[in-house]
């Protein structure tokens, strides 16, 4: 088996392992806001997960004989900020208003934003294939927020606020991709994790203690599981193989695979609460589904080479 063979299926078992795990995130932070605040939720969800991190970090960080001061701190507070606070800030308001498979379709539309800033920033070539994927996953990213919500709004007045809270989530997701890209920080996935998480974990609960209310814990087993679930599986996991797949892939074909976290998230929302997605949102979603498909087609990484052992 060739190297360029190996690190294409390391890299797709990373991606499709860490897609999984978003996409149940949406499910489990939905059981948990039912208890506690949204942006509190966020910060003990991310507090608990770099604590859970803790030790690999620092076996990581001996290995590459890091120290403190040699961390590149105001990257990481870039990264922490857009990644953990930007993103789960709007994400945890958004889906007090909205579904989690609705949030789950308007965070896969990241790979849209990008596309876009990865060719300013990162100066990554643009095919036409990739703009009709572009153009194709935009209308459907409008029949989620527009449609879905049109009929809806008619009869209960309610604006279609939590979508736009959660395609910011989107943005600041789409910002951090590319900027971590740019930075290429020699760092291993769980030492970047780890401090970005805890950065952004503190900046919420700052965020949380100003504007109220205050602290609360799940109150049932039920919630304390999917709490729990939340904190490891579905953020330290998940954030650490998205991190290592994007130091093998490119940021806009890594991205592209976010297409399946509400396929994910929708099998997951119903085998727990029996929700099926609304027509419009099926829709919206097939159409973003075959547009990132156009986008991410590019035969695996670019640079299939890559220091493999960045991800352990």
């Amino acid at each position: 088996m060739s190297k360029q063979h190996s690190a294409s299926r390391t890299w797709l078992g990373l991606i499709l392992a860490s897609t999984f795990l978003q996409g149940s995130s949406f499910v489990s932070t939905k059981i948990v806001l039912t208890d506690i605040t949204p942006l509190w939720a966020a910060a003990l969800r991310f507090l608990v997960a770099a604590l859970s991190l803790l030790p690999l970090m620092c076996v990581s960080m001996r290995r590459q004989k890091l120290r403190l001061r040699d961390l590149p701190w105001t990257k990481l507070f870039i990264i922490g900020s857009l990644q953990t606070t930007g993103v789960m800030a709007f994400l945890n308001l958004g889906l007090m208003s909205t579904t989690p498979s609705t949030a789950a379709i308007l965070m896969a539309s990241n790979p849209l934003l990008v596309v876009i800033l990865a060719r300013v920033v990162l100066r990554e070539t643009l095919s036409a294939s990739s703009l009709g994927g572009l153009v194709l996953a935009f209308i459907g990213v409008v029949i989620c927020i527009g449609v879905t919500r049109t009929s809806h709004s008619v009869n209960s007045g309610d604006s279609g606020h939590g979508e736009w809270l959660v395609a910011l989530a989107s943005a600041c997701w789409a910002g951090s991709t590319v900027l971590n890209k740019r930075f290429n920080l020699a760092l291993s996935a769980w030492v970047l994790t780890f401090w970005q998480m805890l950065i952004g974990a503190i900046l919420l609960a700052l965020l949380a203690a100003c504007l109220g209310p205050s602290l609360t814990l799940p109150t049932t087993a039920w919630h304390w599981a999917a709490f729990a679930w939340l904190c490891i599986p579905a953020s330290t996991v998940a954030m650490g193989l998205w991190f290592a797949a994007l130091k093998i892939g490119g940021s806009v074909q890594t991205s592209g695979f976010l297409f399946l976290c509400p396929l994910f998230a929708a099998l997951i929302a119903f085998g727990v609460t029996h929700q099926l997605p609304s027509a419009h949102e099926i829709a919206g979603g097939v159409l973003i589904g075959m547009g990132l498909y156009l986008l991410s087609k590019r035969h695996g990484p670019k640079s299939p080479g890559q220091r493999a052992a960045q991800y352990n």
